[in-house]
Formats: structure tokens, sequence, C-alpha cells
């Protein structure tokens, strides 16, 4: 492909227009080669040289099961003086052997290292890059990577494998259900578009989906709906297993792209936070108003978020490619975590906690509001029926993962969402704060603490966090899920628990006349699988009960910065 080619493209329009860097080359070839792996299975490589410039040059190695027409911003890279190595994971796309995820990748990601690094064409310095599954691969070589590799890119994945399916054994159905049937490896399956993504959501026992829609059964997304719990041996075992280790592992810096509003997002955040001191100090998190694919999501208004990264972080990771395999000197920082900010608009560095306030607002039953005080705890309850049947349907959400690829008309919604009214479902109940009397810049997880009953052995809990306009409109910000037995072994019905609801931080700016809004309900569909208010396996369960719940109090707690900011 020529540069001009490219650049008459929609993608080529974006970055030319967003990475201020010279190309180095005008055209690059594009070349199929079988890599075999050490059990004979030959694996297909698509190879981009730059043209016009003598070889060796540095290497820049992707491993993906979805193919290379599913690629953005990779071969593009031969441009700038870089050979592009594009691999189609076992079993899929033209290379040799069975898909199963994970199983392989290990061997085969450093089969391939020896092959680039014995080519003749590698000048001895490589880097691995790639999203979500793609960053997968990269994680799993974390312990034995060879001194070529010089740098990592992880892109929208968690090495945490259960926490990125499950939030206190609830299920991310649409999410993971929704990557089963894109990824089955069943031929037609991805064909089958929406009406099969909806009945996928919606089939129950879920444990049965695999053979029943998708026509073949599927081991391994048994082994995950099954195992709802995480101390299950499966979590421990292989590749899974190893992942949730690979931080403490790392020995290269590494730079970390991530969404706002990704699922995996939590688990980056984790896995920076494990990383080695030294690694660390060397390494960089970058956190872009984005989902899964790295596109803007929300109707919240968001300006120049690509301005410091690029469109899909494209010119951080050339200024990182560019620093650790060619020497040029490095024009973004390391050692720390640079975020968008909502309502600022802006980039910032994330600051030093002891530059932030604690806050706790707590529930007051009688008026449904957020008090800054505490409330009398002989508060008369909210009571509220929850329908396995008639589910509270997801809007706005950092777990909605797949839905892109099978709705175009957006059915559910991640990001930040305009929400219903308050008292549009009798089955959800909102809390709205006082109107902020300063501007706070909110930066920390948020804690929903309640207290409840239930007549179920089992059931959900779910808070939803919410800002509230200066127009009385309300955009979700975030949301997460309990069950009650994920958080007290034994359960006896219409007895009081408190339960700890955990929300992933969110840098967002609060005005002054603002407000929060915590919705409390007991099902978040298709985010998390509806729970089916009785204390078996979630996943073999067909007969859903009715439930009813009581909120006897609670409080939100989390920390923000108050003091002059830039307007």
């Amino acid at each position: 492909m020529k540069l001009s080619q490219f650049c008459a493209t929609e993608y080529g329009k974006q970055l030319r227009g967003e990475v201020p860097l010279e190309p180095i080359y005008d055209e690059f070839n594009l070349k199929e080669e079988y890599v075999t792996m050490r059990d004979g299975t030959r694996l297909l490589c698509d190879i981009a040289f730059p043209v016009g410039e003598y070889f060796p040059l540095p290497v820049i190695l992707l491993r993906t099961p979805y193919g290379i027409k599913s690629l953005r911003f990779f071969f593009e890279m031969a441009f700038y003086g870089y050979i592009c190595v594009a691999q189609c994971c076992r079993g899929t796309f033209g290379s040799e052997g069975s898909w199963v995820p994970a199983k392989n990748e290990e061997n085969d990601g450093e089969d391939t290292l020896k092959y680039i690094i014995n080519s003749p064409w590698c000048n001895g310095k490589i880097a691995m890059t790639g999203t979500s599954y793609l960053s997968m691969n990269q994680w799993i070589l974390a312990d034995k990577l060879p001194p070529e590799v010089k740098t990592l890119n992880i892109e929208a994945y968690s090495p945490y494998r259960y926490n990125l399916l499950y939030t206190n054994r609830m299920f991310h159905l649409e999410a993971y259900a929704g990557w089963t049937a894109y990824n089955s490896g069943v031929e037609n399956t991805i064909f089958k578009g929406c009406s099969l993504y909806e009945e996928i959501l919606k089939f129950k026992p879920q444990i049965k989906m695999d053979e029943t829609l998708i026509g073949e059964k599927l081991p391994w997304y048994r082994n995950w709906v099954e195992s709802s719990k995480g101390d299950e041996e499966f979590w421990n075992m292989d590749d899974w297993g190893k992942l949730k280790n690979m931080p403490q592992s790392l020995n290269v810096p590494t730079l970390f792209n991530a969404g706002w509003y990704d699922s995996h997002f939590d688990g980056m955040l984790k896995a920076w936070n494990n990383l080695k001191e030294e690694v660390r100090s060397k390494s960089l998190f970058l956190t872009a108003p984005v989902n899964h694919k790295q596109s803007i999501c929300g109707s919240f208004p968001v300006e120049n978020p690509f301005e410091y990264i690029g469109t899909r972080f494209m010119k951080a990771k050339l200024l990182w490619f560019n620093h650790f395999l060619r020497g040029e000197k490095l024009e973004l920082p390391q050692g720390v975590e640079m975020t968008f900010v909502y309502g600022k608009n802006t980039w910032e560095e994330v600051g030093e906690k002891n530059c932030q306030v604690e806050r706790e607002l707590y529930f007051n039953l009688k008026d449904c509001k957020l008090d800054n005080i505490p409330i009398d705890e002989n508060q008369e309850p909210i009571r509220f029926v929850y329908n396995p049947n008639n589910p509270v349907p997801t809007c706005g959400s950092e777990v909605i993962m797949t839905d892109y690829m099978y709705n175009k008309n957006k059915v559910t919604a991640e990001g930040i969402q305009r929400l219903p009214a308050v008292g549009a479902r009798k089955d959800v109940i909102s809390f709205i704060s006082e109107k902020f009397e300063k501007d706070s810049l909110l930066v920390s997880d948020f804690w929903v603490n309640i207290d409840v009953q239930t007549t179920a052995k089992d059931t959900a809990f779910t808070a939803k966090l919410a800002l509230v306009n200066k127009k009385g409109d309300s955009y979700s910000l975030r949301s997460s899920i309990t069950s009650v037995l994920a958080q007290h072994q034994i359960y006896e019905p219409n007895t009081t628990v408190a339960l700890k609801i955990r929300l992933t931080k969110l840098h967002i700016l609060v005005r002054k006349g603002e407000s929060l809004r915590v919705d409390i309900s007991s099902s978040d569909f298709p985010a998390f699988h509806i729970h089916p208010n009785t204390d078996k396996s979630w996943a073999k369960e067909e007969n859903y009960i009715t439930a009813k719940q009581s909120i006897f109090g609670g409080t939100l707690k989390f920390s923000c910065i108050e003091k002059e900011l830039n307007q």
C-alpha cells in the first residue's frame, strides 16, 4: 500500500490529522508467510515491509484470533519505519490447528518471537501490541520475554480473568456471552447477527446455550458460567491461572491504553498498581473516554478527547515505539497515570491523595435524598418487588462490550448515558443529593453501603451512580452489583444484612449547582445476568421466582478535590 492510498481512507485521514509525525516511508509491501510451531502446526503471518530501505529494522508483533481485516492502525506503522508482523492465532483465519481460547498462546507466542529474532530483517529490537485478547497474548509471555523485546503495549485487557467475567458472582453476560457467539470457532456463527445475540442473552439455562444456539458444546464457556464463586480450581489452572501473576513478573517498560468505559479498565488499573516499582517508573498508563473498541461512547458532551493520544492511541503508541525501538527522545511522561477528565475535557496527571477530601452522604429513606448528616437509624424501610422476568434494562455501563457488533440501533449502551426519570420504574429506588456548593473533581472509587432484606435465599442488589445537571437531567457514571451470598456465606430470608458495592473510580468534574443520584435495584440486564432469586447455580437454574426487597439505610462514600479549578 502507498501512503497516498492510505491517506485517502477514513482511517488514514484520522491518522494523518492526529499524529504530527512525518512518515519515513511512502509504501509498504504485505507478505504472507507460515511459521511452524514446536508441534508442527503452521500459523499464518501477514508481514508489512517498508519499501525503500535496507533491512534489518525494528519489529512490532501482534497476535490476533480475529483476522487481519479486524486490524486498525497496525500495518500503517510500517510507514514509520517498522516491520509489522500480524499472526492469526491457532485455528483462526488460515492458521492450522484448533481454536481454544488461551490454551496455546504461551508456546505459540514464544515460538513466533524466536522466528522473528532469527529472521535477517529483524534488528534485534521488538515490541508487542494489540487490543483485548491481543494483549492477553502479551501478558502470557510477561515472565519469559527474550531481551530483544524492549516494550509492550497493553490495550483494553485485564489479566485477572475471574474478576473480568464476574462481579461479586454476577456474570458479565452481555460481554462474554456475546464474545462467545462472535468467537466460538463454530462456522457461520458470526453471520447470524442480532437475532442470535438477543437469543443468547435471554437463554436459560445458560449452561446449555452453546449447544442449543451456537450448535456445539464449548467446554471452555461452560467452565466460565459454572465457576461463579471464583475459588474453583478452573481459575487457577493453565493460562488463566498464570495470567493473574504476570504483572509482578513483567520486566519491560509498558504503555497501558485504557478506556473509562471498557470492561477491562478496573483490572488494568489493578495490574498497573501491581507492577514492580522499577517497571512502573518507566511505564505509562493512559485512560481515554472510550469503550472497548476505543471509540467515544455515551451521550455526555466530550471535546478534544484524542488531542493528547491520537485516535485509537496511535499518536501515543508511535511516540512510545519511536523511543524504545528507534532511540528517539520520549515526548511522553513515565511512571504516571494520565487521564481524560470528564467535564473539564482536559488530560491531566492523576493527583496526589493528600489533595482529596473524603465525602459521605446518607440515605434518607423518607425523602429519598442523599443527606450530608447521619439519618435516624429507625427509618421506615423502602420496599420494592424484584421480578426476574421483568429485569431493569442496562442504560449506561462500563461492562457492555460486544453490543456494537450486533446492534446498530444500540438496544443497550455503554458510557455516560442519559437515564430515565426518577420513578420511571417502581423497582428502581433513586436517592438524590443536595446541589454541590462548589466545583468538585471526583477522583476515587465510590462505595455504596446498604442494609437490606430479601425474601429469597439469595438475590442481587445493584447500585448506579449518576450526575444530575442543572437542567435536572441524569447521566449514568458508574454501576455495579452484588449477590447476597457473595458477601455472606449463609443467608436466612427476611434477615437484615449489610452489603458493600464498589463502583470503580471515574475522574469527572461536578460543577456548582449539580447533584449526584444513586439508584438501587436488583437487576441490570444484560450487563449482568438475571439473578433467579434462588441459591442454585445461576447458569443451571430455569425456574425464576419473585423476591420482595427492603432497604433499611445506606451511605455513598467517595473522595473529591474541592479547590480552585480551571474553568
